[in-house]
Order: C-alpha cells, then sequence, then structure tokens
C-alpha cells in the first residue's frame, strides 16, 4: 500500500511539472505572437497617419526627401538604393559563402573545421558599429586610393554586407549539404565521378533547398541592416547616379530606408516627419515579407515540379 501511494504521488508530480512546462512553453510563444502583432500593428498605425497629408503615390515614388524646409517626403530613390545594396551583397556573399560551406561539409579536414568554423561563429556575432568602423578605417580608404571619389559610397556599404550577412549563409548551406544522404555520395562515387562531380552534380542539387534557404536569410539580414550602412553609404537622399562615370551607381552616395530612419529619428518631431519615419519602416517590413514570400513560393514550386518529375 505504501508503494502504491509512492508511486501515485510521483504520476501527480511528474504530471504537473509536464503541465507546468508545456504551459510556459505555450505561454513564451504566446508573447512571441502576441508581441510581433503588437509592434505591427503599431508600427503601421503610425506610418498610415501620412497619408492623410501625402498621397501614396508621392510618398512611395517621390524623388525628393525634405520633411523639414519643403515639406516633401519621397522615399523612391531609397527604395532603389536598399535593393541595389541588398542585390549587390548577395551577389559577392552567395557564392563565396557556399563554396566556403563545401568547404567545410566536403573537404576540409578537422584541424581546419576547427579553426574556421568558430571564426564563422566568431563574425556572426560581431555588432553592426564594429563592421562600420572597419568599413570607414580600410573599405573607405580602399576605395578611396583607386578611384577619384571620397570612397564612401554603395560599393562600401555592398562590401561590408556581403561581409556581414556570410556567416548566415555559410552556416546553414553547411547544415543543408550535410543533410544530403550519405548514400546519394555514395552512389555517385560509385558511378566513377571525381569528388567534384559529385559535390556539382549531386550533392549542390540535393542542397539547393537549404541553400535557398540560407540566401533569403541572409537577404533579410541585408535589407534591414542599419547602423554600419549609415557609417559608410554617404547618407545623402539623393537617387545614385547610375552613369558610367560613378561605375552605374556603385560610387553614388545614397541613403537606404533602413540609414533613413535612423537618420531622422533624432530630430524627428510628432507630425508628418515622425510619421513619415513609422511609414518608412512599415513600407520596409513589407518589402521583407514579400521577399519572403516569393522565395517561399519559388521553392514550394520548384520542389513540387522536381518531385513530380
Amino acid at each position: 500500500m505504501h508503494k502504491y501511494f509512492i508511486k501515485k504521488e510521483k504520476r501527480f508530480w511528474t504530471n504537473f511539472v509536464n503541465n507546468l512546462m508545456s504551459q510556459i512553453f505555450f505561454l513564451s510563444a504566446f508573447i512571441a505572437v502576441v508581441s510581433l502583432f503588437l509592434i505591427t500593428i503599431y508600427v503601421f498605425y503610425n506610418g498610415i497617419q501620412i497619408f492623410k497629408t501625402v498621397p501614396v503615390k508621392d510618398f512611395i515614388f517621390g524623388s525628393e526627401w525634405e520633411p523639414v524646409t519643403r515639406k516633401l517626403f519621397g522615399i523612391f530613390p531609397m527604395i532603389i538604393t536598399s535593393f541595389y545594396v541588398t542585390i549587390g551583397a548577395l551577389i559577392l556573399s552567395a557564392p563565396l559563402g557556399i563554396a566556403c560551406a563545401v568547404f567545410l561539409a566536403e573537404i576540409a579536414p578537422l584541424y581546419a573545421q576547427q579553426i574556421i568554423r568558430p571564426a564563422v561563429q566568431l563574425l556572426a556575432g560581431i555588432p553592426s558599429v564594429i563592421f562600420g568602423l572597419f568599413g570607414l578605417a580600410f573599405i573607405v580608404p580602399l576605395i578611396q586610393t583607386f578611384t577619384e571619389v571620397a570612397g564612401l559610397s554603395i560599393l562600401a556599404a555592398i562590401i561590408i554586407l556581403s561581409i556581414m550577412i556570410l556567416p548566415t549563409i555559410i552556416s546553414i548551406s553547411e547544415d543543408a549539404i550535410r543533410a544530403v544522404p550519405k548514400e546519394l555520395k555514395e552512389s555517385s562515387i560509385a558511378l566513377g565521378t571525381t569528388k567534384w562531380q559529385t559535390i556539382y552534380g549531386a550533392i549542390l542539387p540535393a542542397s539547393s533547398s537549404g541553400l535557398m534557404t540560407a540566401t533569403a536569410l541572409s537577404l533579410g539580414r541585408a535589407f534591414g541592416e542599419a547602423m554600419a550602412v549609415k557609417m559608410i553609404i554617404g547618407n545623402t537622399q539623393t537617387m545614385p547616379d547610375f552613369s558610367p562615370d560613378t561605375l552605374f551607381g556603385l560610387l553614388s552616395l545614397a541613403r537606404t530606408l533602413t540609414t533613413n530612419i535612423i537618420g531622422d529619428i533624432e530630430y524627428a518631431v510628432p507630425g508628418p516627419h515622425l510619421q513619415s519615419l513609422f511609414a518608412t519602416g512599415a513600407i520596409l517590413f513589407v518589402f521583407i515579407i514579400l521577399t519572403n514570400t516569393v522565395y517561399y513560393l519559388f521553392l514550394k514550386k520548384a520542389y513540387g515540379v522536381r518531385r513530380a518529375q
């Protein structure tokens, strides 16, 4: 009888702990979802107020930003610059990051992995302002040495952003490559292919979904980066000069959506100016959501077709 009550009491406490932990996990998830919902509502509610005084078309497609003196709230140059900088950073970092992931997962000896992997993880933890300082101290003077411009430019922002998003691409891509079944690799080698042919013809296609995911996540990071970009892009409110003299805009001074927010928030007063910054944040939010959605639909369609075949 005594053992029966001990077992019953033990079962009671086990069930109690399980239920308690379930409630804690549910509460944590609930807080995260509600916080995201409230932040989104707050940003969008304050952002749409600007459209009571400024037409949506003039705000999104306007080319002039002078909110204090002339009450002009055009963010189109910043939208163009944001996409230009983000796509440029991806073009630089995606091939390098995927190549590094292939090296870590398939080629590198153990001692090299033990050196490179912690270095990549350390790179991911460096604050944005440190990247900005590195850009000011090294990248900007380097550009100035080889060109006739001051060095602050879209090109400097692209280079720094490509370095910043490398850890995301490398880490997720390596996990995707390591997840490829060993049998697939062995089957490819058994057919007489070389190591490189196996990587190119079997491993990379099999892990392409994970590689695309890595690119999508790094895209969001690049699009939303502000501090490092602000320090090296020049922070002018005009449309980049896409003439050959500026290497098709790479040497132009510019401003992105994120740098526009942190550049003006210090002196923006309640009213149209502050509302326009909230609207800029809302549009940035929409762009990131749309980009990730397009990536998701592309992956779903591509892999749905592949599986059907």
